[in-house]
This record gives structure tokens, sequence and C-alpha cells, in this order.
């Protein structure tokens, strides 16, 4: 524990002497807040910290998941349509193929 009182006093003194600036977007200024914040903690605390953060994690997982099924479905139902789709154009060359083999005769009959 004594070891650990020490740790606390150091890091509140090079905290102090070199303090980032107030740049409260900035990775690195929250990397080592989280950092500091961990020396700090105690062992009921960081308990706590795991249970809320991994209580976090689990409903952004679940988002996750829930949004990942959604998009699953949508692209199911954008391969269907692009089906449909092939398939109209497919039948739709057929017949123009057929209406130019019925033309050609109607055009050498008519002349």
């Amino acid at each position: 524990m004594g070891r650990n009182q020490c740790k606390k006093a150091e890091n509140s003194k090079n905290q102090n002497a070199a303090s980032p600036p107030k740049d409260h977007n900035s990775p690195t200024r929250e990397q080592n807040w989280t950092e500091n914040e961990f020396d700090e903690l105690t062992e009921v605390g960081f308990r706590r910290w795991v249970i809320t953060n991994s209580s976090e994690l689990r409903k952004h997982v679940l988002t996750q998941c829930k949004d990942a099924k959604n998009l699953e479905k949508r692209l199911d139902e954008l391969l269907t349509t692009i089906t449909s789709l092939e398939k109209n154009i497919n039948n739709l060359m057929e017949l123009k193929n057929t209406a130019q083999e019925l033309h050609e005769p109607y055009t050498s009959i008519k002349s």
C-alpha cells in the first residue's frame, strides 16, 4: 500500500509539472487522464469502473450487433432486387431479339 501512495504522490508531481494543454479532444490528453485515474483507483473503485465500462461496452456491442443484422437484412433485400432486375433485363433482351426476328421478315415481305 505504501508503494501505491508513493506512486500517487509522484504522479501528482509529474502531472502538475508537465500537465498537457487543456485540449479535451486530444487522444493523448484522454490517455494520460485515464492512466492517472487508474493509478488513483482503489480496488472497489476499480471494480465499479470495470462494471460500468463493461456494461457500456456490452450495450455498444449489442447495438452494433443489431445494426449489423439490419444491414445484413438490407443487403439481402438489395441482392434480391438486383437478381430480379437482372432477370428483367434478360427478359427484355430476349423480347428485343424476338421483335427484331419478327421485324426482319416483315420488312423483306414489304420490300
